[in-house]
Formats: structure tokens, C-alpha cells, sequence
């Protein structure tokens, strides 16, 4: 972990969405850690915006994230052009946990929305040491499916799911899933909306384990503000734990939803 400089090397937007790509020192992380970003521009906004990493190529010094607009800060780094300074700090977190899975027991990844890009580079990181899985992907609609053009790459065709029926499989991600673990799964990876992390929990729930990225609100990104903290069930104590340090990653059996 550390504080680098980064340079924007390239700024892909697509409506609310925008890929970043950065060039500077990059530290290798593994899928499930984020960042803290945040652009020269001065004290407002004050705070970095964490952000999961997407891909990178350590040897090359390029890192790349995925964002939505969804306040200031995000904004600030969508309107980000090439040529411009970022500071970065990271990578930060526990990592998804992984081995390798067998043909007959792969594993599945349920993304939505933002929470789509970590699972790409878990995806990465699966098909390089051979392990088997399933890439599920549920959306409102079409035009919010994301990363479609990095897993074509992987050679990862996902199953995808939206709810207005105007992509793939009309219905919420739940209904793949449950196809997925009525045939034998060794593990669920889930990162996204809150509703869909507890759904996953839920199903996954006696059958297999469940790990889950949790999105939150943080502040320095690595323990001290105390800012994300979240609510687990620890050797039968209810007890509070960050997200920023003891995750993004916990097992879906511990959380004690809100």
C-alpha cells in the first residue's frame, strides 16, 4: 500500500459510466482490492472516492477503473482528460479468496452495476490458473451492462439478465443463480447493489460459500476514520468490523443485515 502519482492515459466515457486508465507505479493487487482516487482539484470535494480496480498490468504500470456518476467526486473524475494527474492510494483491502475450481463444481460470479468490474479481474485471474466458473450479470437494462467488451476478451461469454427484458433474460440476476447452484457449486462471488449481496447470502446460505464485496461510504480508506464499518456475526458476538480493512470481501454467512 501506498500514495502514487498517476497520470490519466486514456478516459472512455459511456453515459453515466467512464473507464479510466492510469499510468504511474503500480503496486500488484489482487481482485477484490480497491484505491483511493482523487484528482488535483483542490479541497472540493476534501475526501478520495474509493474505487474497485478493473484490470492492470503491473509490469506495464497501468491500472484501469470503471465508475458511475454518482455525486461530486465521481464527477470530478469523469470529466478527467489524458495528460492529467490522479493520486492514488492502494491497493487496499482483502482480496476475494480463490482456488481452483473443478469443471463439475465451478464457481459462479453475480455482478451488477459497479460492483461488475472486480468480478472481471477475479474472472481474469479464475481463467488464468485454470479454475472453472460461471459469469452471471444482471442490469436495469441494456445500456447498463457493463465490461461486455473485457470479458469477450477473457473469452467469457456471461449470462445476462435484465429487467426490462431488453438484453439476455428478462428478471432479476436471482433466477440464473439459482440454476447455477442447483447444479453443484463450489463458491459464489457476488459484488453490488445491497439487495442483490443479500439475495445471494440468502441462496447460497447451506449450499455453498458465499463471498461478498461490500460497497461503502469510506473516508481514508484504510481504518483510521472508522467510516464503513459493518455489522458481523463473529463466534456468535455481534460485533463491527471495516470495510476498508477486514474487507471489501466477507464470507456471506457472517453479515448481519441492517
Amino acid at each position: 500500500m501506498g500514495v502514487n502519482p498517476f497520470t490519466v492515459l486514456s478516459n472512455v466515457r459511456r453515459g453515466p459510466y467512464c473507464t479510466l486508465t492510469l499510468r504511474g507505479e503500480v503496486a500488484p493487487s489482487e481482485p477484490g482490492q480497491f484505491y483511493m482516487l482523487r484528482g488535483e482539484w483542490g479541497a472540493d470535494p476534501l475526501l478520495p472516492r474509493p474505487l474497485s480496480i478493473l484490470g492492470e498490468d503491473a509490469s506495464a504500470g497501468t491500472i484501469r477503473f470503471l465508475l458511475k456518476v454518482v455525486g461530486k467526486g465521481t464527477q470530478r473524475l469523469y470529466e478527467l482528460e489524458p495528460g492529467q494527474r490522479v493520486t492514488g492510494l492502494g491497493p487496499l483491502g482483502r482480496p476475494f479468496p480463490r482456488e481452483v475450481f473443478p469443471k463439475d463444481r465451478p464457481a459462479v460470479l453475480v455482478g451488477g452495476g459497479v460492483g461488475v468490474p472486480p468480478l472481471v479481474f477475479l474472472a481474469e485471474a479464475l481463467r488464468r490458473e485454470g479454475s472453472a466458473f460461471t459469469f452471471l450479470q444482471g442490469a436495469r437494462t441494456a445500456e447498463d451492462l457493463l465490461c461486455m467488451e473485457e470479458l469477450g476478451v477473457l473469452g467469457v461469454s456471461p449470462v445476462v439478465t435484465t429487467e426490462d427484458g431488453s438484453s439476455g433474460e428478462k428478471g432479476l440476476v436471482t433466477a440464473p443463480l439459482e440454476r447455477s447452484l442447483s447444479k453443484g457449486s463450489s463458491a459464489a462471488y457476488a459484488c453490488g447493489p445491497e439487495g442483490m449481496l443479500k439475495a445471494v447470502a440468502r441462496m447460497c446460505s447451506g449450499k455453498t460459500q458465499s463471498h461478498l464485496s461490500l460497497e461503502a461510504r469510506m473516508g481514508c480508506g484504510y481504518g483510521v476514520c472508522l467510516g464503513c464499518v459493518v455489522a458481523v456475526n463473529r463466534d456468535g458476538r455481534r460485533v463491527y468490523e471495516r470495510v476498508c480493512q477486514e474487507g471489501p470481501v466477507f464470507d456471506g454467512e457472517v453479515i448481519l443485515w441492517e
